[in-house]
């Protein structure tokens, strides 16, 4: 009983290994979604419908959370980070609306 159970969890172990090589380009361009979504939906809440902060807050809400997050009124900005990655959206007008930035 021991030998089928480690069996099946090698197997597990291995058909894991397989899939995560198979679609790993995939998995590595997951990390710059979550703050890409959340900088732009924020922007586009705020500035496009002209919600409140806590409004576009719980709007974009999401399962993985960020590590930080920044917004800039000055400059129409906002910033969001998280599972490693950075991504920024700029307001930039009323026919244009909000598109994501480049980061230095």
């Amino acid at each position: 009983m021991k030998k089928i159970i480690i069996s099946i969890l090698l197997l597990i172990l291995i058909f894991s290994a397989m899939w995560t090589v198979a679609n790993w380009k995939h998995i590595a361009s997951f990390p710059p979604i979550v703050s890409s979504f959340y900088a732009k939906e924020f922007c586009s809440c705020y500035y496009v419908t002209k919600r409140s902060a806590e409004a576009c807050h719980a709007t974009v809400k999401q399962y993985i959370e960020l590590s930080d997050f920044q917004h800039d009124e000055a400059t129409q900005t906002v910033t969001a980070s998280g599972l490693g990655s950075t991504n920024q959206a700029r307001y930039l007008g009323e026919n244009q609306g909000c598109v994501l930035v480049s980061t230095p």
